[in-house]
């Protein structure tokens, strides 16, 4: 006859399996990141702990626009959340979920933007630095940022 498991032991049994199925979820999770040498220390310090930021930088410059998704599969991310642009590029902020915000905390120039809802435009004509976040989830690593060339 086999033994039935007690409380305990299925308890257990359920922690491994939990943390089993998270461990693929890690890259989306924020975290301490290694970051290319040519990221400014700016953006590395506020990207630290944003999610889906692996340390490389998404190079879109020679684009004339680029698009960035929100919340892109009901994650709290951006799309790329870094990247590089040229200066006098457009930058269009896609929602793909709702309840997200784009809000500036430093921009080259007079630049500031505070955004939801389905589509939000900026362009960049000054080279420096973007950083921005979500309003509701800037403490669970819903960060981006833009280095303007």
């Amino acid at each position: 006859m086999t033994p039935t498991p007690d409380r305990r032991q299925l308890l257990r049994a359920g922690g491994v399996a939990l943390l089993g199925s998270l461990a693929g979820c890690s890259d989306l999770l924020g975290g301490s990141v290694s970051f290319d040498e040519n990221v400014p220390d700016e953006v590395a310090d506020h990207l630290e702990n944003a999610n889906n930021v692996d340390g490389s930088i998404t190079d879109r410059t020679g684009e004339s626009s680029v698009t960035i998704e929100v919340g892109p599969g009901g994650n709290l991310a951006y799309d790329p959340a870094l990247a590089s642009i040229d200066a006098g590029t457009t930058v269009t902020w896609d929602w793909k979920t709702m309840g997200h915000t784009v809000t500036s905390e430093s921009t080259p120039g007079d630049t500031q933007f505070d955004a939801d809802g389905d589509k939000h435009t900026e362009t960049f004509d000054q080279p420096g630095n973007v950083l921005y976040f979500c309003e509701p989830h800037r403490g669970q690593g819903h960060l981006g940022a833009l280095i303007v060339k």
